[in-house]
């Protein structure tokens, strides 16, 4: 019997992922901002959180460098754009961003060292972000929208959170087995996210309101359906 694995080849213009999500977290910066918060791009009337687009797409892309480039490429990509978020500042996304990528570098070398360091340097960007929050006032439909589900009746909150609790389910329970590593982390992204913003003033995914969450969900979602299409090709 002959059997047939069907690819879809990465696209040559993968190369510049990085550093056009990379260009678009520093030009948030050219916006006059919110109380010094630099967070989004506008586009007309609509105000797009770049982060929340662009970081899953980041880490799959760093973890394929860290296979192909080796270290060093993913070493300073991680660190720059972790950087960003942290004079943007964004505790929930660098947070998201900076776990995933210790576990992925950590895999990646043999070197205590360098595991130390990374863990290390990344640990303390993360401890800052969470010292240094931000001033900006909550919004019910963006920070607080699990309160205004809470408010409508105990069953829908009970469904509210049970829709936040899926967003992560399928990357950690179901990983394609040729990309274990990266789904796990894509999930344990979304569940610090999830966390930060029960525990401080973030927007909560999906469920708050804008498109930006909904965004970078469906890139994770695709890149996750493409992986398990491959995996289960014959």
């Amino acid at each position: 019997m002959i059997t047939y694995k069907f690819n879809i080849s990465r696209s040559k213009y993968e190369k510049f992922i990085v550093p056009v999500a990379l260009f678009l977290l520093i030009l948030t910066f050219v916006n006059p901002g919110m109380e010094s918060v630099h967070r989004w791009i506008s586009i007309g009337t609509v105000k797009l959180n770049i982060a929340m687009i662009a970081l899953p797409i980041v880490l799959i892309e760093l973890w394929n460098a860290l296979k192909t480039k080796g270290l060093k490429y993913g070493n300073v990509g991680a660190f720059i754009i972790i950087l960003v978020l942290l004079f943007q500042p964004d505790a929930s996304q660098l947070t998201g961003f900076a776990i995933p990528m210790m576990i992925m570098i950590s895999r990646k070398t043999n070197s205590k060292v360098i595991r130390l360091l990374i863990i290390s340097v990344f640990s303390l960007f993360i401890i800052l972000s969470w010292t240094y929050l931000d001033n900006l006032p909550p919004v019910n439909y963006v920070e607080r929208i699990v309160n205004m589900v809470a408010d409508m009746g105990f069953l829908w909150l009970i469904l509210g959170v049970i829709s936040l609790a899926i967003l992560p389910m399928p990357f950690l329970l179901f990983p394609p087995k040729c990309a274990e590593l990266i789904s796990r982390c894509i999930g344990y992204y979304y569940i610090i996210i999830i966390l930060s913003a029960l525990l401080g003033n973030f927007p909560v995914p999906l469920m708050g309101y804008g498109v930006s969450p909904i965004v970078g969900f469906y890139i994770s979602l695709i890149w996750y359906v493409n992986s398990k299409y491959n995996e289960n090709a014959v």
